[in-house]
């Protein structure tokens, strides 16, 4: 009876030990993210869509909690969701660039940090041209895309609206 224990106990610690040793380190699992992650960041500057559908998780999450008091609400969830609303709602969208000042990728997430300019064409047919502070966050599970973190100063935009409303004379 002994020895059938300490036999369980020893398959047992060998397993775990597998399981481990299975499992990526922080430098294989960073890499796997930055492979999705990156291209996907520029296909969603560029708005090519096309390009980046195929990336996302069936379960995507997307926000900018901060462009809230200026849009409303931005969340969505879920592929369908979030791709009619990039299609629809980005199409506004003139030009978008991003000039990086950092970026890192940490186990599952990605970071760019840097400014964002950008030109909408607002409905009623002022266009407003603005540069901001701007950072995204991406988590990939998978090879996926789950999540979408944007964090944006929205201040120069809002002073960019203001100018251009008031040289419209639409103040």
């Amino acid at each position: 009876m002994r020895l059938l224990i300490l036999l369980i106990a020893l398959v047992g610690c060998s397993l775990s030990a597998f399981a481990q040793s299975a499992r990526p380190s922080l430098a294989e699992r960073s890499a796997q993210t930055e492979a999705v992650a990156k291209p996907y960041f520029e296909a969603y500057i560029a708005r090519d869509w096309n390009r980046l559908e195929p990336l996302l998780d069936e379960q995507v999450v997307f926000d900018d909690a901060t462009a809230h008091w200026v849009f409303g609400a931005t969340g969505k969830q879920g592929k369908t969701v979030l791709m009619k609303a990039l299609r629809e709602t980005y199409a506004a969208i003139r030009s978008m660039h991003f000039f990086p000042a950092s970026q890192f990728a940490s186990g599952e997430h990605m970071v760019f940090i840097g400014e964002l300019a950008y030109s909408v064409a607002l409905p009623d047919g002022l266009v407003v041209d603005t540069r901001m502070p701007f950072m995204a966050r991406i988590q990939v599970r998978n090879g996926k895309v789950l999540d979408h973190q944007d964090t944006a100063d929205y201040k120069p935009f809002m002073l960019a609206l203001r100018q251009a409303r008031q040289a419209a004379g639409k103040s």
